[in-house]
Protein backbone atom coordinates (compact mmCIF):
# COMPACT_ATOMS: atom_id res chain seq x y z
CA UNK A 1 0.00 0.00 0.00
CA UNK A 2 1.79 3.20 -0.79
CA UNK A 3 1.47 6.02 0.85
CA UNK A 4 2.91 9.69 0.95
CA UNK A 5 5.27 11.41 3.20
CA UNK A 6 2.96 13.68 5.43
CA UNK A 7 4.63 15.76 8.64
CA UNK A 8 1.69 16.70 10.47
CA UNK A 9 2.40 18.58 13.09
CA UNK A 10 0.66 21.33 16.15
CA UNK A 11 1.33 23.68 15.86
CA UNK A 12 2.27 22.98 11.98
CA UNK A 13 1.12 20.92 9.63
CA UNK A 14 3.36 20.10 6.34
CA UNK A 15 2.63 17.91 3.28
CA UNK A 16 5.22 17.16 1.18
CA UNK A 17 4.37 15.35 -2.01
CA UNK A 18 1.88 13.66 -3.91
CA UNK A 19 0.45 10.63 -3.07
CA UNK A 20 -2.08 7.79 -3.73
CA UNK A 21 -3.55 5.90 -0.98
CA UNK A 22 -6.42 3.17 -1.01
CA UNK A 23 -8.15 2.72 2.04
CA UNK A 24 -10.87 1.04 3.36
CA UNK A 25 -13.58 3.14 4.70
CA UNK A 26 -16.73 0.80 5.76
CA UNK A 27 -16.95 -1.86 3.37
CA UNK A 28 -15.87 -0.38 0.33
CA UNK A 29 -12.14 0.82 -0.27
CA UNK A 30 -11.46 4.29 -1.14
CA UNK A 31 -9.00 5.95 -3.42
CA UNK A 32 -7.68 8.99 -2.07
CA UNK A 33 -5.44 11.32 -4.24
CA UNK A 34 -3.49 13.42 -1.60
CA UNK A 35 -2.08 16.10 -4.02
CA UNK A 36 -0.44 18.59 -1.91
CA UNK A 37 2.61 19.27 -3.36
CA UNK A 38 2.83 21.63 -6.36
CA UNK A 39 5.56 21.98 -9.10
CA UNK A 40 8.30 24.52 -8.75
CA UNK A 41 6.95 26.41 -11.84
CA UNK A 42 3.46 26.85 -10.79
CA UNK A 43 4.29 27.15 -6.92
CA UNK A 44 3.93 31.08 -7.44
CA UNK A 45 1.23 31.41 -9.36
CA UNK A 46 -0.11 28.74 -6.89
CA UNK A 47 0.08 31.12 -3.76
CA UNK A 48 -0.99 33.68 -5.39
CA UNK A 49 -4.63 32.39 -5.44
CA UNK A 50 -4.75 31.20 -1.56
CA UNK A 51 -7.09 33.78 0.66
CA UNK A 52 -5.31 36.08 2.76
CA UNK A 53 -5.73 35.19 6.86
CA UNK A 54 -7.08 37.68 8.81
CA UNK A 55 -8.13 38.02 12.63
CA UNK A 56 -9.32 35.50 14.40
CA UNK A 57 -13.18 36.05 15.57
CA UNK A 58 -15.11 33.56 17.15
CA UNK A 59 -17.84 32.28 17.53
CA UNK A 60 -17.76 32.69 13.51
CA UNK A 61 -14.46 30.87 13.56
CA UNK A 62 -15.06 27.47 14.98
CA UNK A 63 -16.11 26.83 11.53
CA UNK A 64 -14.03 25.18 8.80
CA UNK A 65 -11.87 27.27 6.07
CA UNK A 66 -11.82 25.23 3.44
CA UNK A 67 -10.57 27.86 0.90
CA UNK A 68 -7.21 27.51 3.12
CA UNK A 69 -4.32 25.16 2.31
CA UNK A 70 -4.53 22.87 5.63
CA UNK A 71 -6.73 23.00 9.19
CA UNK A 72 -7.18 21.30 12.46
CA UNK A 73 -8.85 20.71 15.55
CA UNK A 74 -7.13 19.46 17.97
CA UNK A 75 -7.89 17.95 21.23
CA UNK A 76 -6.60 16.40 24.38
CA UNK A 77 -6.54 15.71 28.08
CA UNK A 78 -6.72 13.70 31.09
CA UNK A 79 -9.87 11.87 32.55
CA UNK A 80 -10.64 9.84 35.08
CA UNK A 81 -12.89 7.08 36.11
CA UNK A 82 -14.67 6.61 39.60
CA UNK A 83 -12.02 4.87 41.35
CA UNK A 84 -9.38 7.11 39.86
CA UNK A 85 -8.40 5.27 37.13
CA UNK A 86 -6.55 7.92 34.75
CA UNK A 87 -6.94 8.07 31.32
CA UNK A 88 -5.24 10.63 28.30
CA UNK A 89 -6.37 11.23 25.24
CA UNK A 90 -5.97 12.77 22.27
CA UNK A 91 -8.62 13.66 19.06
CA UNK A 92 -8.25 15.70 15.94
CA UNK A 93 -9.26 16.29 12.64
CA UNK A 94 -6.69 17.88 9.90
CA UNK A 95 -8.41 18.79 6.58
CA UNK A 96 -6.69 19.39 3.59
CA UNK A 97 -6.28 19.14 -0.54
CA UNK A 98 -9.37 17.07 -0.57
CA UNK A 99 -8.96 14.84 2.17
CA UNK A 100 -10.03 14.40 5.45
CA UNK A 101 -7.94 12.66 8.49
CA UNK A 102 -8.82 11.95 11.80
CA UNK A 103 -7.01 10.29 14.71
CA UNK A 104 -8.01 8.97 18.18
CA UNK A 105 -5.65 8.12 21.34
CA UNK A 106 -6.35 6.74 24.83
CA UNK A 107 -3.31 6.09 26.89
CA UNK A 108 -4.04 4.48 29.95
CA UNK A 109 -2.00 6.53 32.25
CA UNK A 110 -2.03 3.77 35.44
CA UNK A 111 -0.91 0.58 33.20
CA UNK A 112 1.45 2.35 30.76
CA UNK A 113 0.21 1.29 27.54
CA UNK A 114 -2.30 2.61 24.06
CA UNK A 115 -5.86 1.39 24.57
CA UNK A 116 -7.41 2.49 22.06
CA UNK A 117 -5.93 3.64 18.64
CA UNK A 118 -7.07 4.84 15.14
CA UNK A 119 -6.67 6.48 12.00
CA UNK A 120 -9.44 7.62 9.73
CA UNK A 121 -9.63 8.80 6.55
CA UNK A 122 -12.01 10.40 3.89
CA UNK A 123 -12.35 12.23 0.79
CA UNK A 124 -13.77 15.57 0.76
CA UNK A 125 -13.63 18.96 2.62
CA UNK A 126 -16.12 20.68 4.86
CA UNK A 127 -18.36 23.89 3.59
CA UNK A 128 -17.25 27.36 4.50
CA UNK A 129 -18.12 27.75 8.31
CA UNK A 130 -19.19 23.65 8.91
CA UNK A 131 -18.80 23.12 12.88
CA UNK A 132 -19.03 19.28 13.20
CA UNK A 133 -17.04 16.61 10.84
CA UNK A 134 -17.37 13.51 10.22
CA UNK A 135 -14.68 11.36 9.38
CA UNK A 136 -15.47 7.42 8.38
CA UNK A 137 -16.92 7.19 11.97
CA UNK A 138 -14.93 9.50 14.32
CA UNK A 139 -16.95 13.02 14.94
CA UNK A 140 -15.76 15.90 15.94
CA UNK A 141 -17.86 18.99 16.63
CA UNK A 142 -18.89 22.15 18.00
CA UNK A 143 -22.42 22.92 18.83
CA UNK A 144 -23.95 26.14 20.08
CA UNK A 145 -24.57 26.26 23.80
CA UNK A 146 -24.26 28.65 26.82
CA UNK A 147 -21.97 31.61 26.64
CA UNK A 148 -19.10 29.73 24.46
CA UNK A 149 -20.38 26.76 22.97
CA UNK A 150 -19.81 22.52 23.55
CA UNK A 151 -17.67 20.78 21.48
CA UNK A 152 -17.72 17.23 21.41
CA UNK A 153 -15.98 13.82 20.38
CA UNK A 154 -16.98 10.73 19.39
CA UNK A 155 -14.75 7.80 18.18
CA UNK A 156 -15.37 4.09 17.23
CA UNK A 157 -12.86 1.76 17.14
CA UNK A 158 -13.78 -1.79 15.57
CA UNK A 159 -13.35 -4.56 17.71
CA UNK A 160 -11.22 -2.37 20.28
CA UNK A 161 -14.22 0.39 22.09
CA UNK A 162 -15.28 3.98 21.74
CA UNK A 163 -14.41 7.39 23.16
CA UNK A 164 -16.99 9.88 23.44
CA UNK A 165 -16.66 13.34 25.20
CA UNK A 166 -18.54 16.12 25.74
CA UNK A 167 -15.91 19.40 25.88
CA UNK A 168 -17.35 22.46 27.73
CA UNK A 169 -14.85 25.49 27.82
CA UNK A 170 -14.67 26.86 31.65
CA UNK A 171 -13.33 30.38 30.54
CA UNK A 172 -12.77 32.60 27.67
CA UNK A 173 -11.02 31.50 24.27
CA UNK A 174 -7.83 32.65 23.74
CA UNK A 175 -6.38 34.25 20.99
CA UNK A 176 -2.78 33.16 20.47
CA UNK A 177 -0.07 35.51 18.83
CA UNK A 178 -1.31 39.06 17.12
CA UNK A 179 -5.66 38.72 17.29
CA UNK A 180 -5.01 34.96 17.03
CA UNK A 181 -2.05 35.00 14.38
CA UNK A 182 0.78 33.59 14.84
CA UNK A 183 4.28 32.50 12.75
CA UNK A 184 4.92 29.06 11.05
CA UNK A 185 8.30 30.41 10.35
CA UNK A 186 10.11 33.20 7.54
CA UNK A 187 6.93 34.88 5.59
CA UNK A 188 4.52 31.98 6.95
CA UNK A 189 1.78 32.46 9.23
CA UNK A 190 -1.50 30.88 10.30
CA UNK A 191 -4.98 31.96 12.30
CA UNK A 192 -4.71 30.22 15.96
CA UNK A 193 -6.92 29.94 19.23
CA UNK A 194 -7.58 27.89 21.53
CA UNK A 195 -9.86 26.86 24.54
CA UNK A 196 -7.25 26.32 27.54
CA UNK A 197 -9.89 24.83 30.03
CA UNK A 198 -12.49 22.17 28.57
CA UNK A 199 -14.50 20.35 31.44
CA UNK A 200 -14.53 16.95 30.12
CA UNK A 201 -17.76 14.33 31.01
CA UNK A 202 -18.45 10.97 28.92
CA UNK A 203 -17.95 7.21 28.35
CA UNK A 204 -14.81 5.62 27.52
CA UNK A 205 -15.51 1.69 25.90
CA UNK A 206 -13.10 -0.72 26.18
CA UNK A 207 -13.36 -4.81 25.47
CA UNK A 208 -17.87 -4.22 26.10
CA UNK A 209 -17.22 -2.35 29.36
CA UNK A 210 -18.63 1.05 29.30
CA UNK A 211 -16.99 3.16 32.09
CA UNK A 212 -17.91 6.83 32.60
CA UNK A 213 -14.85 9.78 32.97
CA UNK A 214 -14.36 12.79 33.77
CA UNK A 215 -11.21 15.42 33.57
CA UNK A 216 -10.03 18.27 31.87
CA UNK A 217 -8.81 18.72 28.51
CA UNK A 218 -7.54 21.39 25.70
CA UNK A 219 -8.74 22.33 22.20
CA UNK A 220 -6.80 23.98 19.41
CA UNK A 221 -8.29 25.23 15.88
CA UNK A 222 -5.48 25.91 13.51
CA UNK A 223 -5.61 27.16 9.65
CA UNK A 224 -3.71 28.99 6.79
CA UNK A 225 -0.92 28.48 3.69
CA UNK A 226 2.09 27.54 4.90
CA UNK A 227 1.92 24.23 3.56
CA UNK A 228 5.07 24.67 1.31
CA UNK A 229 7.26 26.23 4.61
CA UNK A 230 9.86 23.71 4.95
CA UNK A 231 11.20 25.38 8.48
CA UNK A 232 8.22 23.99 10.19
CA UNK A 233 9.03 20.29 9.98
CA UNK A 234 9.56 19.50 13.62
CA UNK A 235 8.83 21.17 16.63
CA UNK A 236 8.22 21.07 20.22
CA UNK A 237 4.65 22.01 21.82
CA UNK A 238 3.72 22.35 25.76
CA UNK A 239 0.14 23.48 27.13
CA UNK A 240 0.24 23.37 30.81
CA UNK A 241 -3.00 23.94 33.35
CA UNK A 242 -1.19 25.02 36.64
CA UNK A 243 -3.35 24.33 40.18
CA UNK A 244 -3.22 28.58 40.48
CA UNK A 245 -5.49 28.51 37.46
CA UNK A 246 -3.11 30.24 34.96
CA UNK A 247 -2.02 28.35 31.57
CA UNK A 248 0.53 28.42 29.42
CA UNK A 249 0.86 27.37 26.25
CA UNK A 250 4.33 27.84 24.00
CA UNK A 251 5.87 26.04 21.23
CA UNK A 252 9.10 26.47 19.17
CA UNK A 253 10.64 24.96 16.07
CA UNK A 254 13.80 22.27 15.65
CA UNK A 255 15.98 21.68 13.55
CA UNK A 256 16.33 17.78 12.43
CA UNK A 257 19.01 18.08 15.15
CA UNK A 258 16.59 18.81 17.49
CA UNK A 259 18.15 22.49 18.11
CA UNK A 260 15.58 25.27 18.30
CA UNK A 261 15.45 27.44 14.94
CA UNK A 262 14.45 30.66 16.76
CA UNK A 263 11.16 30.59 15.52
CA UNK A 264 8.74 30.20 18.57
CA UNK A 265 5.51 31.75 20.89
CA UNK A 266 3.43 31.90 23.72
CA UNK A 267 0.65 32.18 25.05
CA UNK A 268 0.04 32.67 29.32
CA UNK A 269 -3.11 33.39 30.78
CA UNK A 270 -3.13 34.56 34.64
CA UNK A 271 -6.22 34.20 34.90
CA UNK A 272 -9.88 34.87 32.86
CA UNK A 273 -9.16 38.35 30.30
CA UNK A 274 -5.06 38.98 31.12
CA UNK A 275 -3.09 37.16 28.44
CA UNK A 276 0.30 38.01 27.61
CA UNK A 277 1.87 36.86 24.64
CA UNK A 278 5.24 35.36 24.64
CA UNK A 279 8.53 35.10 22.63
CA UNK A 280 11.39 34.49 25.24
CA UNK A 281 11.26 31.16 26.59
CA UNK A 282 13.66 28.60 26.63
CA UNK A 283 13.24 24.59 26.41
CA UNK A 284 15.41 22.47 27.60
CA UNK A 285 15.13 18.56 27.25
CA UNK A 286 16.43 16.38 29.66
CA UNK A 287 17.13 12.50 30.34
CA UNK A 288 15.98 9.81 29.77
CA UNK A 289 15.18 9.37 26.31
CA UNK A 290 13.02 6.53 25.13
CA UNK A 291 13.07 5.20 21.49
CA UNK A 292 9.31 4.30 21.00
CA UNK A 293 8.18 1.18 18.80
CA UNK A 294 7.67 2.39 15.41
CA UNK A 295 9.74 6.05 15.95
CA UNK A 296 12.93 6.32 14.01
CA UNK A 297 14.46 9.19 16.69
CA UNK A 298 14.20 9.04 20.43
CA UNK A 299 11.72 11.36 22.63
CA UNK A 300 13.06 13.25 26.27
CA UNK A 301 10.82 12.02 29.12
CA UNK A 302 11.40 15.08 31.25
CA UNK A 303 11.65 19.39 29.84
CA UNK A 304 12.35 22.26 31.77
CA UNK A 305 10.30 24.63 30.77
CA UNK A 306 11.75 28.55 31.87
CA UNK A 307 9.60 31.90 31.12
CA UNK A 308 10.91 35.01 32.82
CA UNK A 309 7.71 37.25 32.35
CA UNK A 310 5.51 35.08 33.09
CA UNK A 311 7.91 34.04 36.53
CA UNK A 312 7.82 30.15 35.81
CA UNK A 313 10.99 27.79 36.30
CA UNK A 314 8.83 24.29 35.57
CA UNK A 315 10.53 20.75 35.22
CA UNK A 316 8.22 18.25 33.38
CA UNK A 317 7.88 14.55 33.25
CA UNK A 318 6.07 11.94 30.94
CA UNK A 319 3.30 9.93 33.02
CA UNK A 320 3.96 6.85 30.86
CA UNK A 321 6.78 5.53 28.64
CA UNK A 322 4.14 4.65 26.24
CA UNK A 323 2.73 7.45 24.48
CA UNK A 324 4.11 7.82 21.26
CA UNK A 325 1.33 7.88 17.96
CA UNK A 326 2.60 5.69 15.42
CA UNK A 327 0.75 6.25 12.54
CA UNK A 328 0.37 4.02 9.57
CA UNK A 329 -0.53 6.94 7.10
CA UNK A 330 1.31 10.06 8.91
CA UNK A 331 4.60 10.36 10.60
CA UNK A 332 4.45 9.35 14.12
CA UNK A 333 4.96 11.68 16.58
CA UNK A 334 4.89 12.32 20.74
CA UNK A 335 1.43 12.79 22.22
CA UNK A 336 1.15 12.11 25.75
CA UNK A 337 0.30 13.63 29.51
CA UNK A 338 3.18 15.17 32.28
CA UNK A 339 2.92 16.22 35.56
CA UNK A 340 5.41 19.01 36.96
CA UNK A 341 7.51 17.45 39.15
CA UNK A 342 9.46 21.04 40.15
CA UNK A 343 8.04 24.48 40.33
CA UNK A 344 4.86 26.09 40.31
CA UNK A 345 2.40 22.63 40.30
CA UNK A 346 -0.05 21.39 37.42
CA UNK A 347 0.05 19.00 34.86
CA UNK A 348 0.97 19.48 31.13
CA UNK A 349 0.68 18.25 27.40
CA UNK A 350 3.72 17.78 25.51
CA UNK A 351 3.89 17.24 21.92
CA UNK A 352 7.43 16.77 19.99
CA UNK A 353 8.32 15.51 16.40
CA UNK A 354 11.40 14.49 15.36
CA UNK A 355 11.03 11.58 12.96
CA UNK A 356 12.72 12.49 9.71
CA UNK A 357 11.29 13.37 6.41
CA UNK A 358 11.26 10.13 4.09
CA UNK A 359 10.86 7.07 6.23
CA UNK A 360 7.64 6.86 6.11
Amino acid sequence: MPRGAMLIGHPCVHWTRIATMRLGTGRKPLTVAVAVAVLAGSAAAWAATLPTLRPVVLPGDHGAHPAFQIEWWYTAGTVADARGHDYFWFATVWSGSGFLLGRVNVVDLRADRIVLSNEYVAAGAPAQGQTETDVDGFALGWQPSGALGRWSIDASVPGSGRLRLSLTPVQPYVLNGSRGIVAEGPGAFSAYYSAPRLAASGTLVLHGQTTSIRGQGWLDHQWGNFAMNSASWHWNWFACQLRDGSDLMLYQFIDPSGQPTGVQNGTYVRRPGMVAHLQRFTVQPLGPEVRPPGATATYPLRWTLKVPAAHLDITLAARARHQFIANQYLPGFWEGAAAITTGAPGECIVESTREPMGTF
